[in-house]
């Protein structure tokens, strides 16, 4: 029944792209978003930090502000602005059934920015999401919608760049369909990785093999000899392209791999399906991307690994030599535009093969299937990981590292393995010592992951027991938060007068988060936008549209205010006298 639905999908997906494709070619409606030389910083289906790249980001070489125009005639079908993710985005709806969505925006043009500060006013929060009627917002294909920018988790100025099917949740297609960006540079192949096993596969360590190019193709050294009975293989890969504006670190469009020229794996990134994004982490090897820092996309399906990408996968991709013969084995590893990278290499069984069942190294409390829900509890801890949660079986462990102390309100429980990835929530359990009914809301469930890194988590009382969801495995204990979050204005000081028209305040919280913020001028809420990847506020006297709210402030004396809260109910509140 597996095999036929994911058939049934990848069935649907390949016709409706091919569907589109010919709809939007025909009709030849798209322009770039943008009047410059187009330069990538990102390709579509890369897997990143839990997710597939679900567009093209286009460089704007250090600057923001840029003129972003809308690629085809449609209306704004939504508006988010928030701190983090796309940061400001942009949602257009086309009539020939698609959408374009735009995102790390600085600003929209004016139209557009007084709808979204009205709302923001409306409702007294920098982040919105919005869903204008159809009628309200139209455009035409090269208006100017907004402004390329820095905003939300960009790391540098850039537009995403996205386009959609027409509900504009589901399928983000590949934008290279109909945006032509100049590229003839092949993908480099980097190395080989080469896993074994005989019946326990979640047990199977890679080995790197180094890779040369030569004669045209990339070869190894020698031919690889495997002693167990199945092999599954890696490959580490990037990709370049002429319109580059980064170090070329690109994800691969698609691979193909034969054994003695039948194909036994493949997949290929023209359109993605949202519900599957976090599949990313089965795609590349998840543990040796986390602790090496290196992709390597495996050419095998783990079996929890649902994803639509592939296709001709027998078995999974796995590899069964039954005799001592040498093989042929063919990967050929492609960018949009064609360009194609092929490693030959041959690999045979040895005459000596060990056959012994795998076992882990270390000890385990219990075998979780990754075809089951599983639930293990031990001293004051339980966790619940429901199906689909797992991509492959796992050896579970949990062990009691520390008993509670200091500040700690609980033990601290080695939760897990910190490189096996979790696809759906789990759901954990502490019982804390004794808190005091008046503290009980402060206290949250700490993670710790394998970075040492320590976040507080949104937690809940379950009776007796503290209850939180987790996507990763790692340390968890309790705490309480008691403290209030910080405020730091940057750049004024009581009674003086602001000389560049912004106010900037720097905000922080050190356990449970910040999850509200307010500014007050003479008492009326103000617009503050949160910068995520500083902490910073900063309100814009000239940023408010004339016919907004909060426009005009008069030359004098006023007062600012205000007031942070954490997700455990602390606030802070600063007041400040000063002069325009």
């Amino acid at each position: 029944m597996t095999a036929v639905i994911r058939f049934v999908v990848c069935f649907f997906l390949i016709t409706y792209s091919l569907a589109w494709e010919n709809k939007i070619s025909d009709e030849n409606l798209l322009r770039p978003p943008l009047d410059i030389n187009l330069y990538v910083a990102g390709t579509f289906g890369e897997p990143r930090g839990d997710h597939f790249h679900t567009g093209i980001d286009f460089s704007t070489r250090g600057k923001t502000g840029l003129e972003v125009k809308a690629v085809a005639d449609g209306y704004v079908s939504r508006i988010k602005v928030q701190a983090g993710g796309y940061g400001h985005a942009l949602y257009i709806r086309h009539p020939n059934g698609f959408m374009s969505v735009y995102g790390h925006l600085s600003k929209y043009c004016d139209a557009i920015e007084e709808y979204v500060q009205q709302a923001q006013f409306t409702q007294q929060k920098f982040e919105v999401d919005l869903y204008p009627e159809k009628d309200l917002l139209k455009v035409s294909q090269g208006d100017i919608v907004a402004y390329s920018g820095n905003t939300g988790t960009s790391t540098a100025p850039h537009l995403h760049f996205e386009i959609r099917d027409a509900s504009g949740e589901s399928f983000p297609m590949n934008p290279l369909k109909w945006i032509h960006i100049e590229d003839h540079k092949s993908p480099v192949i980097n190395g080989l990785m080469i896993y074994q096993f005989n019946a326990v596969e979640c047990l199977a360590e890679g080995k790197l093999f180094a890779v040369s190019k030569t004669g045209g193709s990339y070869t190894t050294a020698s031919t690889i000899v495997v002693n167990k009975t199945k092999t599954e293989i890696g490959i580490r890969a990037l990709d370049f392209m002429d319109a580059s504006d980064s170090d070329g670190d690109f994800g691969i469009y698609s691979i193909r791999s034969t054994i003695d020229g039948k194909e036994f794996y493949g997949f290929s990134l023209d359109m993605l399906d949202f519900s599957e994004g976090r599949y990313a982490n089965a795609h590349i090897d998840y543990r040796e991307n986390k602790q090496n820092g290196i992709q390597v996309y495996r050419n095998f399906l783990l079996p929890g690994n649902k994803a639509s990408i592939y296709a001709n996968c027998p078995n999974r991709g796995i590899i069964t030599l039954s005799d001592t013969l040498t093989h042929n084995i063919e990967i050929t590893v492609k960018d949009y535009a064609g360009n194609a990278s092929v490693l030959k290499f041959k690999i045979k069984k040895s005459s000596a093969v060990n056959s012994s069942t795998e076992k882990p190294k270390g000890s385990f409390n219990e075998l979780f299937s990754w075809n089951a829900e599983n639930n293990f509890a031990l001293d004051s801890f339980k966790i619940k990981i429901p199906f689909g949660a797992l991509y492959q079986d796992m050896y579970f462990s949990l062990k009691k590292k520390s008993s509670s102390g200091g500040k700690n309100k609980s033990a601290t429980y080695a939760c897990g393995d910190p490189y096996t990835p979790l696809h759906t929530d789990a759901t954990i359990d502490i019982l804390p010592k004794a808190i005091p009914s008046n503290l009980k809301s402060k206290a949250v469930i700490c993670f710790r992951n394998y970075k040492g890194s320590v976040s507080g988590k949104t937690t809940t009382w379950n009776g007796n027991f503290l209850e939180t969801k987790i996507r990763e495995f790692g340390d968890f204990f309790v705490m309480l938060d008691t403290t209030k979050p910080t405020i730091t204005v940057l750049n004024l000081a009581a009674n003086q007068t602001l000389t560049d028209d912004k106010i900037r305040v720097k905000i922080s919280d050190n356990l449970s988060g910040v999850t509200k913020y307010d500014g007050y001028i003479d008492g009326v809420w103000v617009i503050f936008e949160l910068d995520y990847k500083t902490s910073t506020l900063t309100w814009n006297r000239n940023g408010v549209l004339t016919g907004v709210k909060g426009k005009n402030f008069a030359t004098g004396e006023h007062i600012l205010k205000l007031v942070v809260s954490d997700e455990v109910g602390n606030t802070n509140t600063t007041t400040l006298k000063f002069k325009l």
